[in-house]
């Protein structure tokens, strides 16, 4: 008795030590939170490409192939990054401020010739006015923050590079060693929960490869498919462009409309009819339509169903609770708890289409349905030997 008594007691300290030491890790380590959590997000989005790379390479040191991967998707980057620095550079360079006034003042006598038969002229004139000096009022207070932005970027290069330097770093052993990682944490349960915590994890993995892969694949082609396109329509800067296109097709409520909807008027305004349409028609139909209604179903055929709430909520509403990172942390929760419900619900795990793993679970049904007739007739057969 005393000695069970001893044994709860060294297990209660050794619980309470391991809690005090597992807050302490999180304390400190709380301010690279970001940069864990944008680690583990890469690793997770770059280890299809990193598989992909080791088949097509035939590479089989695993460090060489994270190396390769990491260099190929840094050198996209910066390439997108210098692009739009550059044309940044170039614009701001060229900006001048009565020139926009100027365009601005154009589209407001637009605005008013096209409400002129409906609105007083006396009321023309002060509405043009108060919208005059209130685009004035906007440019200055665009260009202040603009000025902010630029010099708390510059202040704190610093620290952007030596957290981008962690990223990569923990990205590189996360790919070298993930798999390991969960396999070292599966062998450590106790032998009565390993298959349910498999199950979790292959829900959890399909959840987040629809959420995730699926999710980010379709968005990078709708702005590659959206520069294509609008470099052969002849809009200026379309790499540009064609990455703010795939942020804008991150954003379930906003979407690529935001840019080519905007975009069309504004050639529609300076007389350019034939290009607006021609934007409207190629946004609708390979911004809008294709990407939603062919690439996205057949790429979700191979991974797990969510219901597109599911996915408005992920995506969204944590972008303002915890700013840019909800983005990542809002999908990562919301298919975690959707893993658990149908992990306790019995959800089968659908990985390829043909419901082959429900089909093998029924096949499995089946034989377990038959093994109690069999069992029933081989005893009987034994009866009969033995009276014979």
């Amino acid at each position: 008795m005393t000695g069970a008594l001893d044994r709860k007691r060294f297990t209660l300290i050794v619980g309470l030590v391991v809690i005090a030491v597992a807050l302490l890790i999180i304390y400190l380590s709380w301010v690279f939170v970001n940069v864990i959590i944008l680690s583990i997000f890469g690793a997770f989005i770059l280890r299809p490409l990193d598989k992909k790379l080791r088949e097509i390479t035939r590479i089989k040191n695993r460090q060489i192939s994270a190396i390769l991967t990491i260099t190929i998707v840094a050198l996209i980057f910066m390439g997108l990054f210098l692009n739009i620095i550059f044309i940044l550079g170039s614009e701001l360079a060229k900006f001048q401020p009565d020139v926009l006034q100027t365009d601005i003042n154009m589209l407001i006598d637009y605005g008013m010739e096209l409400m002129g038969k409906y609105i007083p002229d006396t009321i023309q004139e002060n509405m043009k006015s108060n919208l005059s000096s209130s685009a004035s009022s906007a440019i200055l207070f665009i260009v202040s923050i603009a000025q902010r932005v630029v010099l708390n970027f510059i202040s704190n290069i610093a620290i952007f590079a030596m957290q981008l330097g962690v990223v990569v770093f923990l990205l590189y052993y996360l790919l070298i060693d993930g798999e390991n990682i969960v396999e070292t944490f599966i062998d450590i349960l106790p032998s009565n929960r390993v298959e349910i915590v498999k199950e979790f994890l292959q829900h959890l993995n399909s959840i987040y490869n629809s959420l995730f892969n699926v999710y980010l694949i379709v968005c990078v082609l709708t702005g590659i498919i959206g520069g294509i396109g609008l470099m052969l329509i002849g809009v200026p800067y379309p790499i540009m462009w064609g990455a703010v296109i795939a942020v804008l097709s991150l954003l379930p409520i906003v979407g690529p409309g935001t840019f080519y909807v905007p975009a069309a008027i504004y050639y529609y305004i300076f007389n350019e009819p034939v290009k607006a349409v021609v934007i409207v028609v190629f946004g609708w139909l390979f911004l809008e339509t294709i990407p939603g209604n062919i690439i996205r179903p057949r790429l979700m055929m191979q991974s797990g169903n969510i219901h597109p709430i599911i996915t408005l909520l992920s995506f969204t509403a944590p972008l303002f609770v915890v700013g840019a990172m909800g983005i990542i942390i809002g999908p990562a929760a919301y298919g975690f708890m959707l893993a658990l419900y149908r992990t306790y619900t019995g959800f089968e795990v659908i990985t390829k289409p043909g419901n082959q793993e429900i089909e093998e679970k029924a096949g499995t049904q089946a034989e377990d349905e038959t093994q109690p007739g069999d069992e029933t007739q081989s005893e009987d057969k034994t009866q009969h030997e033995d009276e014979n």
